[in-house]
């Protein structure tokens, strides 16, 4: 049954483009909220239908919830799938709304890296006791939002993964462009190329990947390169860790790749010899998945939430949080060890065969949005 599927969260939020996407070509009517540019990355990079639609800003409180009431009403909303939780979000557990359906995201839920006031955590901890069904892509997340009183009633929680569409992540139909893209970014002949993906924000650590590379062989061997993703602030970090690498002589083994399409990142991805992720706290981002469909070796954080996923010598090598030559040494054992290399890769691309399937994950969402429009229960007040 095709439903009307309202999604509201971070606007500049990649993912909320791909799930937009992918419920449009399977016939549901999607409704973006406040999102211009995901509605623009819907249409123009996924090529499908969506409404884009604006209402009052947050602070306008119970004008807001009254206008919110009044489109799902004409829009006849089926169902609202909230990706970022905040206060202001707690709005669409008032009464006369549609069910909701809401991912927590470490944003939202780890307090130990993102300090949240009473106000914030009341309303996050209302949109999680409401919500007829809350996901999230990360194990530890998830157990967190069962402390805090989620999934009572029997309403599920479920861990669904943010994963590569395996029918475009496949490493042949990149490597000229990725060519390309290393000639564009200067690397020199021969040499290898580290990429870092995640986003350039403090609490991503960059400046760690920054310091590991430094201390290991790649310095010698190849380059580092950044991705940048057009976030708010980014320019501001970007030029701080570049002063740290001027400092510790690597600036000019730094190169980055600006924000591009959803579409053109698989030639960034496989461009890299080997890619790396720093930060101290995690879910399971859609990039792991992507880079192993795509046969690129992972050096990451030692991370809870990724068991299952990375798994040290198998599918990537891990490194102690916060510890650079802890990664420099793992960044080294990725060059030394090629028939280890080799198995990381294997590995990672069977994994990705039998886990990291993105339309398994949009059938997982599928299935919670028709049980929650199914139950319709009342919302917790």
């Amino acid at each position: 049954m095709a439903l009307t599927v309202l999604l509201e969260g971070d606007p500049l939020a990649p993912q909320q483009a791909r799930l937009g996407a992918a419920l449009a070509a399977r016939g549901h009517r999607v409704i973006v909220l406040n999102a211009p540019r995901i509605a623009d990355q819907i249409r123009d990079e996924f090529g499908q239908a969506c409404t884009a639609v604006r209402a009052l800003p947050t602070w306008t409180g119970s004008l807001r919830t009254r206008q919110l009431r009044r489109l799902a009403r004409l829009e006849r909303v089926d169902i609202v799938h909230l990706n970022f939780l905040m206060p202001p979000l707690d709005a669409w557990l008032e009464p006369g709304m549609p069910p909701v359906v809401a991912t927590a995201w470490g944003s939202d839920i780890n307090e130990q890296v993102f300090p949240r006031s009473p106000r914030f955590r009341a309303g996050v901890d209302r949109i999680l006791h409401g919500a007829a069904a809350v996901t999230s892509d990360s194990a530890p997340i998830l157990a967190s939002v069962r402390r805090r009183g989620a999934g009572q009633h029997g309403r599920p929680l479920e861990l669904v993964l943010w994963s590569a569409d395996l029918s475009r992540w496949q490493p042949a139909p990149w490597h000229e462009k990725a060519q390309e893209l290393r000639a564009q970014w200067q690397v020199p002949a021969g040499a290898m190329v580290l990429l870092a993906p995640r986003q350039l924000q403090p609490h991503y650590r960059t400046e760690l990947v920054v310091q590991g590379f430094a201390q290991s062989r790649w310095r010698d061997m190849g380059v580092l390169v950044l991705k940048h993703h057009g976030k708010s602030g980014e320019d501001v970090w970007s030029a701080e860790v570049m002063r740290q690498a001027r400092a510790l002589g690597v600036a000019d083994r730094i190169r980055h790749a600006p924000r591009c399409s959803y579409a053109e990142l698989p030639a960034v991805y496989a461009a890299a010899d080997a890619a790396v992720s720093a930060p101290d706290a995690d879910g399971v981002p859609s990039t792991f998945c992507e880079l192993m469909a795509l046969g690129v070796p992972i050096v990451a954080t030692d991370l809870p939430a990724y068991e299952g996923v990375l798994a040290h010598g198998t599918r990537g090598l891990l490194f102690r949080p916060g510890d650079p030559a802890d990664l420099a040494a793992q960044l080294d054992r990725l060059l030394d060890d090629a028939p280890g290399r080799a198995r990381m890769i294997d590995d990672g691309l069977r994994w990705a065969r039998d886990h990291g399937d993105w339309q398994r994950s949009v059938d997982a969402f599928e299935r919670l949005y028709h049980h929650a429009v199914g139950q319709r229960q009342a919302p917790v007040t």
